[in-house]
């Protein structure tokens, strides 16, 4: 049985007391298909821009996600997140976000992927896990993420 994912994919720079990293997979849903993917099949959904290339799209084979629902926008550009973490790493501030191609994003399901009965809402805007979990009316199993952003400014 396989687990619908549908979330953010998205270019991560962060700061630590440790060290820094310019550009890392990031993203809701990336970290969420590659967790999961060791107990169970992942189906992911997203969006990324043309520069979401072949080592990113590796991460996801190594691991037996499949992409075939993963939009890519040629010319346009992926999600981005510029953040810093304190020596307490539960203590992140965000230094900047770039939305790119996911401020258009209206995630497309194929037929696979509405018949699934897991499915996994990753954070993104609330209308649009609405938006999804409609088009899986059968779904067992529906989970969700979300943040302070969405409960403070769309609670309804």
């Amino acid at each position: 049985m396989s687990l619908l994912v549908v979330g953010s994919v998205a270019f991560d720079a962060v700061e630590t007391p440790f060290g820094k990293r310019d550009r890392m997979l990031g993203g809701s849903a990336s970290h969420f298909s590659i967790a999961a993917s060791f107990f169970t099949d992942i189906r992911l959904v997203a969006v990324v821009g043309g520069d979401f290339g072949a080592d990113e799209r590796a991460v996801f084979a190594q691991h037996n996600v499949d992409t075939t629902d993963l939009e890519v926008v040629a010319d346009g550009k992926t999600f981005r997140w510029f953040g810093r973490y304190e020596y307490d790493l539960n203590v992140a501030h965000t230094i900047d976000t770039h939305l790119n191609v996911f401020a258009g994003f209206q995630p497309k399901l194929s037929a696979g992927s509405k018949n699934s009965r897991l499915v996994f809402l990753g954070n993104i805007q609330p209308d649009l896990q609405r938006g999804v979990r409609e088009q899986v009316p059968e779904a067992e199993l529906v989970a969700l993420d979300t943040m302070n952003l969405w409960i403070d400014t769309t609670r309804e």
